[in-house]
C-alpha cells in the first residue's frame, strides 16, 4: 500500500538526482572556463615571448653589423656573450650573407638539439620548430645585408607554466566545487524540512496527528485498486461526535482538542492490522478496513468504534462523556467508487445522528433513497419559498383557570401543489440541515408580524402570538436582524411577538446566545422555552436565561393523570418555573381531565385539540371571536350565580 509519503520520497529523489545534475553542469562550466582561460594566456605569453624575442634579435642584429662586415669572429661572440642575461635563449647562431656559420652562442646546458643550417629560414621573421620559438633577424649595414642571426627560444618552460596554470584552476574549481557541494547540501536539507513540514500539513491533521481527508483521497483508490486486484472488498467507518460543539462551548477549545487527541488515540490502538483511521475535520473521523471479517460483519468495525468512545474521559480533571454517531458502507456492495463508498458511509452516520445520536448504522439503499428524497423535498422547499406556496396556521393558547384565550403560536404548514399538505416533520428536519431553515425563519417573522397587523384592521384584540426559531437563526446574530425587519415592515408591537427556542438549541453557544436573547428581551420580547425537559443541561442554566415561560413537552401531558412519573415530572417543572418567576404552557392537551389536573398542578396556559386545532389566519380570527363571546357570556353567568 502506498503512502502520500511515498510520493514524496519519490520528490525527493528526483531533487536529489536534479541537485547532482545543477552540481555537475556547474563543475563543467567551471572547467570549461578555466580551460579556456588557460589556452588564452598560453598563447598570450607564447606572443609575448616572440615580440620580446623579436626585439632582443634586432638589438643583437644592430650591434653585429661591424663585426661581420670585417669578418671579425671574435667581437661576433664576444657580443653574443650579452646573451648570459637571457634566459630565455637557448643559442643564437650568425651565419654570413652567403648561409655560412660565423658565430655561436649556447648556453652551457643545452635544452634541445641544434637546428641544421638548412632549416634556416632566408627571409626574417618566427616560427615554431616543434617545441622551440625560432626567430631569424637579417643583420644590415646601410641597407645592405651582411648576414642572419638566428635565435632558438625552448618553449617548455611555458608550457610548463601553462599546465601549472591549468592544475590551479582545476584544483580552485575542485575546491569551489566542494564547497558549492556542501552548500548545496545543507539547502537540500533545508528544502527537505521544508518539504516534510508542508507534507505535514498537507496529508496529516495538526491536532491529531491522524491522515486527513486529502490523504483519505490518496489511501481510497490505493484500497480500491488492491481490492480490485484480490477480488475483495474493504468498509469504511465514519465517526462523528454526539454534542461536541457543546464541548467547545462551554470547557474550551482547547479542551475540545484534548478530547480529539484521546478519540485519535483510541482509534489508533484499536485498528486491525491494515486499517487507518483519519480525521475529515472538526469531530468527524473515517477508518478505512480492508479486514475480511469486517466486511462480512459490517456491523463489526462501527461497534468496534463505539467501544472506544464508551464511558467518560477525565482532562484536566474534568470529566466529559463521550458518544458519537456511526456509519458503516462497504465496497462494491454500497458503491463501485470510492467517493461512493464514503458517501454512502457519511449517509449511514447522518441517519444514526438524525435518529437519536450514540447509534450504529450500516447503510442499506433505502438511505440512499432517503437522501435523494431530502435533496428532492430541500429543492422542492426553496420553489415554495419563492412562489408563495407557505403557509402559517395558528394554535390558540389559553388560560387554565379562566378558558380565557391568551394567545396563539404559529406552526409551519406547506400546502404543495401536487402533495397537497406536507407534514412540517417530512421538511422541517430537511431545512434544519441545510441553511434553508434560516431564511424560512425570517419569513416567518415577517408573516407573522404581518398577520398581527392585519387582525388588527379587522378589530381583532391584540393577542400575543409565539414564532418557533432554530439554532441556526442565533448563529451571527441573525435572529435580532430579522426580528427587528419583521417589526418595521409590519409595524406591529413587538411586545406582542414572542420568541420561542428547544432546550436543545440553546445548548450550543450559550454565551452568545445568553447576550442575543438579552437584546431581544430589552426590546420588549417575551422568550419561551419550548419542548422543556427533553434537553440535557438547561437546568444548570435556566436561571440565567431572559425566559419569561416555559412549554412542558407533549409527550409528559399525553399520560396525565394516570402516569405518576409524568405527573411527578410536570409537578417540579411547575414548582421550579414559579419558583423562577416564570409562566408555565403545557402542550398537547386533549381531555378534559388533563386540563383540570394541570390546572390543579398550578400550570397556567394550556394548548392542544381539546380547545382547538391549529387554523389558519382567518378560521382562527372567527374561532377568537366566538370563544371570547362565549367566555363573556359564561363569565356573566357566572357573575349572576354568584
Amino acid at each position: 500500500m502506498k503512502t502520500p509519503l511515498r510520493a514524496r520520497a519519490a520528490g525527493g529523489a528526483l531533487g536529489a538526482r536534479l541537485t547532482r545534475l545543477a552540481l555537475a553542469a556547474a563543475a563543467i562550466t567551471l572547467l570549461l572556463i578555466g580551460s579556456v582561460l588557460n589556452v588564452v594566456t598560453y598563447l598570450q605569453a607564447r606572443d609575448g615571448l616572440i615580440d620580446e624575442t623579436t626585439i632582443q634579435a634586432r638589438v643583437i642584429a644592430a650591434n653585429l653589423g661591424a663585426a661581420v662586415m670585417f669578418r671579425d669572429k671574435q667581437a661576433a661572440a664576444e657580443m653574443l656573450q650579452s646573451l648570459e642575461r637571457s634566459p630565455g635563449v637557448q643559442r643564437a647562431t650568425v651565419f654570413d650573407h652567403a648561409g655560412r656559420w660565423f658565430a655561436e652562442y649556447q648556453r652551457s646546458a643545452p635544452l634541445s638539439e641544434p637546428l641544421p643550417s638548412s632549416s634556416l629560414a632566408l627571409t626574417s621573421g618566427h616560427v615554431i620548430a616543434g617545441e622551440q620559438l625560432v626567430v631569424t633577424e637579417r643583420i644590415e649595414n646601410a641597407g645592405t645585408e651582411l648576414g642572419r642571426i638566428r635565435f632558438e627560444v625552448p618553449l617548455q618552460p611555458l608550457s610548463r607554466r601553462a599546465w601549472l596554470f591549468g592544475g590551479v584552476t582545476v584544483a580552485a574549481s575542485a575546491c569551489a566545487m566542494l564547497l558549492a557541494y556542501l552548500l548545496a547540501v545543507g539547502v537540500r536539507r533545508d528544502v527537505d524540512q521544508v518539504e516534510r513540514r508542508l507534507d505535514e500539513l498537507a496529508y496529516l491533521d495538526p491536532v491529531t496527528g491522524l491522515y486527513n481527508r486529502h490523504a483519505a483521497q490518496e489511501h481510497l483508490a490505493d484500497y480500491l485498486a488492491e481490492a480490485q486486484a484480490r477480488a475483495q472488498g474493504f468498509s469504511i467507518v465514519t465517526l462523528d461526535l454526539d454534542d461536541f460543539k457543546a464541548i467547545n462551548d462551554t470547557l474550551g477549545h482547547h479542551i475540545g482538542d484534548e478530547v480529539l487527541r484521546l478519540v485519535a488515540q483510541r482509534l489508533k490502538q484499536a485498528l486491525q492490522p491494515g486499517a487507518r483511521a483519519y480525521r475529515f475535520g472538526g469531530d468527524e473521523f473515517v477508518i478505512i478496513c480492508p479486514c475480511q471479517q469486517g466486511f462480512r460483519d459490517p456491523a463489526r468495525y462501527g461497534n468496534l468504534a463505539r467501544q472506544v468512545l464508551s464511558g467518560s474521559v477525565t482532562i484536566e480533571g474534568i470529566d466529559t462523556r463521550l458518544v458519537g454517531s456511526i456509519g458503516v458502507a462497504r465496497y462494491p456492495n454500497d458503491g463501485l467508487r470510492a467517493e461512493e463508498v464514503l458517501l454512502a458511509s457519511d449517509m449511514a452516520m447522518y441517519h444514526a445522528k438524525t435518529s437519536g445520536k450514540n447509534q450504529v448504522v450500516v447503510f442499506h439503499a433505502g438511505l440512499r433513497e432517503l437522501n435523494e428524497q431530502r435533496l428532492r423535498i430541500e429543492s422542492e422547499l426553496r420553489l415554495a419559498l419563492r412562489e408563495g406556496q407557505l403557509r402559517l396556521h395558528y394554535q390558540p393558547v389559553v388560560d387554565l383557570a379562566s378558558g380565557q384565550l391568551v394567545g396563539a403560536e404559529a406552526l409551519l404548514r406547506w400546502r404543495h401543489p401536487e402533495r397537497g399538505l406536507v407534514p412540517p416533520a417530512q421538511f422541517i428536519a430537511v431545512a434544519e440541515r441545510s441553511s434553508l431553515i434560516v431564511e424560512l425563519g425570517g419569513w416567518v417573522l415577517i408573516e407573522a408580524a404581518s398577520q398581527l397587523g392585519r387582525w388588527a384592521a379587522q378589530g381583532l384584540a391584540p393577542l400575543p402570538v409565539a414564532v418557533n426559531v432554530s439554532a441556526r437563526q442565533l448563529q451571527g446574530g441573525r435572529l435580532l436582524q430579522q426580528f427587528e425587519q419583521a417589526v418595521s415592515q409590519s409595524g406591529c408591537n413587538p411586545a406582542l411577538l414572542e420568541i420561542e427556542l428547544t432546550e436543545h438549541t440553546l445548548v450550543e453557544d450559550v454565551e452568545d446566545n445568553i447576550r442575543l436573547l438579552c437584546a431581544l428581551r430589552d426590546r420588549g420580547v417575551r422568550i419561551g422555552i419550548d419542548d422543556f425537559g427533553t434537553g440535557l443541561s438547561s437546568l444548570s442554566y435556566l436561571k440565567r436565561l431572559p425566559a419569561a415561560k416555559i412549554k412542558i413537552d407533549r409527550s409528559f401531558v399525553r399520560d396525565l393523570p394516570a402516569d405518576r412519573g409524568d405527573l411527578a415530572i410536570v409537578e417540579a417543572a411547575v414548582s421550579m418555573a414559579h419558583a423562577l418567576d416564570l409562566q408555565v404552557v403545557a402542550e398537547g392537551v386533549e381531555t378534559e381531565a388533563q386540563h383540570q389536573m394541570l390546572a390543579r398542578l398550578g400550570c397556567n396556559f394550556g394548548q392542544g385539540y381539546l380547545y382547538s386545532p391549529a387554523l389558519d389566519a382567518q378560521q382562527f380570527a372567527d374561532w377568537a371571536q366566538s370563544h371570547r363571546a362565549s367566555a363573556a357570556v359564561l363569565e356573566r353567568s357566572r357573575g349572576a350565580v354568584r
